[in-house]
């Protein structure tokens, strides 16, 4: 009985004289709702039918075009280069008595719920500030790109709507 009415609740105002049913809907970031009154859809029994019928209809569109439809979407936070699941770091290495600095994204992702797995990006070591900046901006264009990838194989459609909107956002 409680998946019939799943997305869906019953309005009772009578001082409004509102009476039917709302159904709401939130995936990816969008939001879907439309009330199913009593009186315009000829009772109560058929109100809520009319509202499953829409709930449903909208429902199966999603999960026709989404991967893991009912996986919530992690993103992972705003990292220190601002873009989640890329991190930068400097770790302090010695070899053979020297000491030197490795610069590194680690790309974080979670390719099922419960399992967490990272990929290492080294940038190479430049002669001049020129030549590293260079090769940082490559090591982040593929950083991204993995990442993106990875999301892609993971929520499909939902992380391309998320990135469309990620966009429209920063163009702002």
């Amino acid at each position: 009985m409680l998946d019939d009415l799943k997305n869906i609740s019953r309005i009772d105002q009578p001082s409004k004289n509102t009476f039917g049913w709302f159904v709401r809907i939130r995936r990816d970031g969008n939001k879907i709702s439309r009330f199913f009154s009593d009186g315009k859809f000829g009772g109560r029994d058929n109100a809520l039918k009319s509202a499953q019928n829409f709930r449903d209809k909208n429902l199966s569109e999603w999960h026709y075009f989404a991967k893991n439809p009912d996986r919530a979407m992690h993103l992972g936070k705003e990292s220190n280069i601002g873009y989640p699941g890329i991190s930068y770091c400097v770790k302090s290495k010695t070899r053979n008595g020297e000491n030197y600095k490795e610069h590194v994204f680690q790309v974080s992702y979670s390719p099922e719920k419960g399992i967490y797995k990272n990929k290492s990006f080294y940038i190479p070591k430049a002669r001049n500030e020129r030549e590293f900046k260079k090769n940082f901006e490559e090591r982040l264009r593929k950083a991204i790109k993995f990442r993106d990838e990875q999301m892609m194989k993971i929520y499909g459609v939902r992380y391309v709507n998320y990135k469309k909107r990620r966009k429209a956002d920063s163009d702002k």
